[in-house]
């Protein structure tokens, strides 16, 4: 059986925005069969089919899971720094490479509190 794959998304650069890269550490030793990439969507990123991005995401004020792009504001690209991991994926989609994604949003500028709550959802995730 394929090992699930789990994406880690954001910027470790940047405060607010680096807590999946904070807590990838436990993340590995508490899901071990996953393997974990960090990604970049402004590389050719494109996700397995059946795996999981974890990324900020603003807006909200709890860790959650989001099945559908849909659930993001689209908001008009101006210029490069507008290209956002919600942007990419509707690009892929729209160029028939994914057709599903599950997305566990963590609210940015979140402490390592969340990790309990991003463990949980995941292993519901994953299940």
């Amino acid at each position: 059986m394929k090992r699930r794959v789990v994406y880690i998304v954001g910027n470790p650069e940047v405060q607010g925005d680096d807590m999946p890269f904070t807590i990838l550490p436990q993340l590995r030793r508490a899901f071990p069969s996953v393997r974990f990439r960090e990604a970049d969507p402004n590389e050719n990123f494109v996700p397995e089919e059946g795996s999981v991005i974890v990324d900020t995401v603003e807006g909200i004020d709890a860790v959650r899971s989001f099945d559908s792009l849909d659930e993001f504001a689209e908001h008009h690209t101006v210029t490069a720094h507008d290209y956002d991991l919600a942007f990419h994926l509707r690009v892929l989609k729209k160029l028939h490479k994914i057709d599903f994604v599950s997305i566990l949003g963590i609210p940015i500028n979140s402490t390592i509190k969340v990790l309990p709550d991003v463990r949980k959802t995941l292993a519901i995730m994953l299940s």
